[in-house]
């Protein structure tokens, strides 16, 4: 995905004057709170995670920073002023829940077709399919809003809101609603980063634990803007365990030590697909890390009792899938 560059000059992100700061903002609605007092302050070039529980206030804190709310209490103010069409102009809010979330039958075409309409550029079928073409997201041109994949969609949004001229700072509401590991759109909120834009993220905790980024607290203090440094786009360590990888057929480039043994599949399971190559078989390899003890495997459903599955590597079929497995 690539990013615009905001249109208005960024000035150094040192002048304590250029930051969007929440003091105290706090909102009140007809039957309790919505946003508990909140501070936070982001600068430019930089990505600030807000965390809190779904209902908490993403959405409330969303709009107040885009001066789309008046806050009960507290202060928003960019580079100093609180003026609130100034932080219309300037502040985008990215597909918020109840407010700038498209309909999920829309086709995505229309969706792009409406972004690229308020961004000021072309909106015919064949300019909505060139810009989508150059972000990789030709194929969905005409699948629904709600089928397009949250990584393509979050991307896809948050360019959208970038377009727009006189956009300065991005508000991804809550993007781990959609599922999938939070790396995808901590990269997308780190590209458009580096494009000078400040970006606010809000998320549950566990978002934030994940990716080990300081966060601001709905309802809490000020953790300050947390700079995007080189090298961290890698995906964090996945805390629920061993990492299955389906690899290609005959695949024998396991790690140093490694062995494969293949295993009888049960008769009328569904093979293991692998991307791109035919599935016609039986059996299924499993990679043994050094030092462990292989797993006794289980009768075919077919076989009589007593009788076992045949064994082997891998090195000499070609009718399996290999199937490879990392113990943590």
């Amino acid at each position: 995905m690539t990013s615009s560059t905001p249109s208005s000059a960024l000035v150094s992100a040192s002048d304590p004057e250029t930051a969007l700061v929440a003091d105290g903002v706090a909102v009140d609605g007809a039957h309790g709170v919505l946003l508990a007092p909140t501070s936070l302050r982001a600068v430019a070039g930089s990505v600030l995670l807000v965390t809190g529980t779904p209902g908490s206030g993403h959405t409330a804190l969303a709009l107040a920073l885009a001066g789309r709310m008046r806050p009960d209490q507290g202060t928003v103010t960019l580079d100093g002023d609180d003026d609130p069409r100034r932080l219309r102009r300037a502040v985008a809010v990215v597909d918020t829940p109840g407010v700038s979330e498209p309909e999920p039958v829309l086709p995505l075409r229309t969706v792009v077709g409406e972004e690229l309409a308020m961004a000021g550029r072309g909106t015919t079928p064949r300019a909505v399919t060139e810009w989508l073409g150059a972000r990789g997201a030709e194929s969905w041109v005409r699948s629904r809003f709600e089928d397009v994949p949250a990584p393509v969609r979050i991307g896809l949004m948050t360019a959208l809101a970038a377009s727009r001229p006189g956009v300065r700072v991005l508000v991804l509401t809550a993007p781990d609603r959609h599922g999938g590991t939070p790396v995808t759109w901590w990269q997308v909120a780190s590209e458009h980063a580096r494009a000078g834009f400040t970006v606010i993220v809000t998320c549950t905790e566990g978002s934030a634990a994940l990716l080990g980024v300081p966060a601001v607290r709905l309802g809490g203090g000020d953790a300050g803007a947390f700079p995007e440094p080189p090298g961290r786009h890698s995906r964090p360590e996945d805390p629920t365990g061993p990492l299955t990888v389906v690899a290609r057929q005959g695949a024998d480039d396991l790690p140093q030590g490694w062995t494969r043994r293949l295993l009888r599949r049960p008769s009328g399971a569904a093979p293991v697909p692998d991307p791109g190559t035919a599935i016609g078989t039986e059996d299924a390899g499993t990679a043994i890390p050094p030092g462990a003890e292989p797993a006794p495997e289980p009768p075919d459903a077919t076989e009589p009792p007593g009788s076992t599955a045949d064994s082997g590597t891998s090195g000499n079929d070609t009718t399996g899938n290999d199937t490879t497995e990392r113990t943590s």
